[in-house]
């Protein structure tokens, strides 16, 4: 792998691409059926999907450095005969990726380690479980994991050669018709926007919340409010593109745009800015919102790829713009383990905060 690679992405063809009518046939009719229908298409273009944006913005910034800061790797269940028109589908949409796993059944994350991984994005839950879990294997460390969720609204194809147009997006968020110019930002800039809790920081102050109640939670956040919150599971992918920015230059470094989009309001905001701050992470926009709808934001910003833990979050950000869920922390217990072998499961941080 070159030395110059800022950032390693690897991501599922079902990621990558919208699968879902041949994964429909694989659920409906077995494997023999799926393999005979993606024969049968090879030639036609699998349809952009969740993950496409995000990989082929990303992808142009290597053109534009004019050298090799990002590496985005293909990794898929099928086997190489089947996997075919997905090679052609990259080749159709001209994206540069050129390093590719087909694995034939075998679990895709065991290669992400040897791939020098960042970020691992796919459509399958266990998939990102198993990189997140607390109990998961030191080979997953520092690697960030999220699950792609369909875009619900409609979407527009996009075209093989310029993807990335600019649009005007009219939607309806809460009843009211908000039009969104895309224009409003630079058409060559990469905009990725993190949520705060169980995503950039830990789950700790979440745990207390849950556990203990909203007072509870500003006491804690008040007494905390010196002392830096744990690492989150895209704390690492976050130093990443902070790298990647720095390694643009001074004049590209507008490419990437990072936001943190957080329900936190009050005094529990001076404890994430003391966080960010002490970490030496730089966040080009910070928006607490103290519960407010977090969506007419996203549209605002119209991200390549917005990461939240929260169920609720995601379901109404994924009908604008593309969304990942982090299976991570306390929001997303497992519903048949009990909370206490959960809690203490899930992260270091949360039976400190449940002993509080």
């Amino acid at each position: 792998m070159p030395d110059s690679f800022m950032l390693v992405i690897c991501i599922t063809s079902t990621a990558l691409f919208d699968c879902s009518e041949s994964h429909n046939i694989w659920k409906r009719d077995g494997l023999e059926a799926y393999k005979k229908h993606q024969l049968d298409r090879v030639m036609e273009p699998l349809k952009p999907g969740v993950g496409f944006r995000l990989v082929q913005s990303l992808l142009s910034l290597n053109s534009s450095a004019n050298k090799e800061l990002v590496d985005v790797v293909l990794v898929s269940r099928n086997d190489s005969k089947a996997g075919k028109r997905v090679r052609n589908s990259l080749n159709h949409y001209k994206l540069g990726i050129t390093r590719m796993s087909f694995t034939a059944g075998t679990d895709v994350t065991t290669y992400l380690q040897a791939y020098g991984c960042d970020l691992f994005l796919t459509t399958e839950e266990n998939q990102v479980r198993t990189v997140l879990s607390a109990n998961a294997p030191s080979i997953f460390k520092g690697i960030a994991a999220g699950l792609l969720c369909n875009i619900t609204a409609e979407q527009v194809d996009l075209p093989c050669d310029d993807s990335l147009s600019t649009v005007i997006q009219t939607t309806d968020v809460q009843n009211e018709t908000m039009t969104v110019n895309a224009s409003q930002w630079p058409k060559d800039q990469v905009r990725i926007v993190f949520d705060g809790d169980g995503v950039l920081f830990s789950d700790e102050a979440e745990c207390v919340y849950k556990t203990k109640g909203l007072e509870a939670f500003r006491q804690s956040e008040h007494e905390k409010q010196h002392i830096a919150l744990p690492e989150g599971p895209m704390h690492a992918f976050a130093f990443k593109l902070q790298k990647l920015r720095e390694a643009l230059g001074k004049d590209d470094k507008w490419r990437v745009r990072t936001f943190l989009v957080t329900a936190r309001n009050g005094v529990a905001n001076e404890r994430a800015f003391r966080t960010l701050e002490q970490w030496g992470l730089e966040i080009d926009e910070t928006h607490f919102l103290g519960g407010l709808n977090k969506t007419p934001f996203l549209i605002a910003i119209d991200p390549a790829i917005f990461f939240d833990d929260s169920s609720d979050h995601i379901d109404r950000a994924k009908q604008h713009v593309p969304a990942a869920h982090i299976l991570y922390g306390i929001r997303n217990v497992i519903p048949d383990e009990t909370t206490t072998t959960t809690i203490t499961a899930i992260s270091p941080a949360v039976t400190t905060a449940i002993k509080e």
